[in-house]
C-alpha cells in the first residue's frame, strides 16, 4: 500500500498558503463591509437581470432552465465529479485514480469544517439574506412560467452557495493536481453548473463567487500547501484499501480502470 498520497504534496508551503488566505479574506471582507456589499449588490443585480432574461426568450429555454433547477438535476455534476475521479484522462492518470477519489473525500471533509465556520461568520455579520427572486422586480419566475416543473427559484438564506463551493472545489482540485486541458474543461464545467441557480433567482452571483469561492480557496490552500490533507488522505486510503480489493473481485467491476490501476502500479 502506498505510504504517500501523490495528489497532495504532504509538506508546508507557506507562501502560497498565506497568499490564498489573504485573497480569500479580502474577497469575504469586500462583501462583509457595508461599502463593499453595496458594490456587490450592484454587480449582483446586473448579473441577475442579464441571466434571468434567458428564461423568457422561448418556451424551450424556460423548460430547460426549469429542469436544470429541479433537485434531481443536482445529481448531474455529482455524477460528472465521480467520473473524473474514477476514469483516466478526465482529470487524473490511471495510477492516480484511487488516490484521487480518496483525496477528494479528504478535501470535502476540510470544506465541511470551513462551511460551518463560514456559517458562524455569516450569522455574526448578517451576510445571509433573501435570494434575488424574492428581492428584485420584475423577475421571470420559473415557478410561475413552468408551474408543472418543481424548480427551485428562491431561497430565504442564499449565502453562501454550497453547490458552487463543491463545484469550485472540484475544479480547483483538478487544476492544482494536473494543469492540462481536462483541468481547463473542469473549470469551465464548474462555472457552467453554477448558472442554473443564478438564472432562476435562487442565488446571487456573490453567493457563489464570494461565499462558495471563499470556501474552495481556503480548503484548497490547506490541502495543497500543508501536510494536513495528505495526512488524512493516507489514513482514509488505508481504510478504503480492503474495500477496493473486495470490489475488484466482483465480475466486471474488477476490469474498470479504477481497480486495474492498483494491479499495474
Amino acid at each position: 500500500m502506498p505510504r504517500e498520497i501523490s495528489i497532495f504534496p504532504g509538506s508546508w508551503k507557506l507562501k502560497p498558503l498565506i497568499t490564498l488566505h489573504i485573497c480569500a479574506s479580502i474577497l469575504l471582507l469586500s462583501f462583509a463591509l457595508p461599502a463593499g456589499k453595496e458594490l456587490w449588490r450592484l454587480l449582483d443585480s446586473s448579473v441577475f437581470y442579464y441571466l434571468n432574461g434567458f428564461i423568457a426568450q422561448s418556451g424551450a429555454q424556460t423548460s430547460f432552465w426549469a429542469w436544470m433547477n429541479v433537485r434531481a438535476a443536482d445529481l448531474l455534476p455529482g455524477i460528472l465529479i465521480l467520473l473524473t475521479l474514477t476514469f483516466p484522462g478526465l482529470g487524473f492518470r490511471r495510477e492516480q485514480l484511487q488516490q484521487a477519489l480518496v483525496g477528494f473525500f479528504a478535501l470535502l471533509f476540510f470544506a465541511l469544517i470551513l462551511r460551518q465556520l463560514l456559517h458562524e461568520v455569516t450569522e455574526l455579520f448578517q451576510l445571509a439574506g433573501l435570494s434575488p427572486s424574492l428581492v428584485l422586480e420584475p423577475v421571470n419566475r420559473l415557478s410561475e412560467l413552468a408551474p408543472h416543473i418543481d424548480a427551485k427559484d428562491s431561497s430565504k438564506e442564499s449565502f453562501p452557495g454550497d453547490h458552487a463551493a463543491i463545484l469550485l472545489l472540484w475544479a480547483g482540485y483538478i487544476v492544482l493536481s494536473r494543469r492540462s486541458l481536462p483541468s481547463l474543461l473542469a473549470l469551465i464545467t464548474a462555472i457552467a453548473f453554477t448558472l442554473p441557480r443564478m438564472v432562476g433567482g435562487a442565488h446571487w452571483f456573490s453567493d457563489n463567487y464570494v461565499g462558495g469561492l471563499f470556501t474552495a480557496l481556503i480548503a484548497l490552500a490547506w490541502a495543497f500547501y500543508s501536510p494536513l490533507c495528505a495526512w488524512l488522505a493516507i489514513r482514509l486510503m488505508r481504510l478504503c484499501a480492503p474495500l477496493f480489493k473486495q470490489l475488484a473481485r466482483l465480475p466486471g467491476i474488477g476490469r474498470l480502470p479504477f481497480f486495474t490501476a492498483s494491479h499495474s502500479a
